[in-house]
């Protein structure tokens, strides 16, 4: 089965693998901005793995080389339709 990836890459401060799994939960957010600050309410990316999911795909975090978060999400490539030859007794000729 064929996949195709897209990787967002932050270099930001990263998050420590204890919290990689729980970045994912809804509500949660870690240390991007103070509670209370209006910024966001933590379901972006419970959200984004809810829909990767639901095609079959995958949003999983990874460290960025060198510092920062890159998320990953993977989906499954269309299956590649066979071209068919045109019967030769409705071609068109000129």
């Amino acid at each position: 089965m064929d996949r195709v990836e897209l990787r967002v890459v932050d270099r930001g401060p990263g998050v420590p693998d204890e919290a990689k799994s729980r970045i994912f939960e809804p509500f949660q957010r870690y240390g991007d901005a103070p509670r209370g600050s209006g910024s966001g309410v933590g379901l972006g990316l419970a959200v984004a793995r809810g829909f990767a999911e639901a095609i079959g795909g995958t949003l999983e975090a990874e460290d960025t080389p060198g510092g920062g978060l890159t998320m990953v999400l993977a989906v499954r490539t269309a299956p590649q339709r066979r071209r068919e030859q045109p019967d030769a007794s409705f071609a068109v000729t000129s």
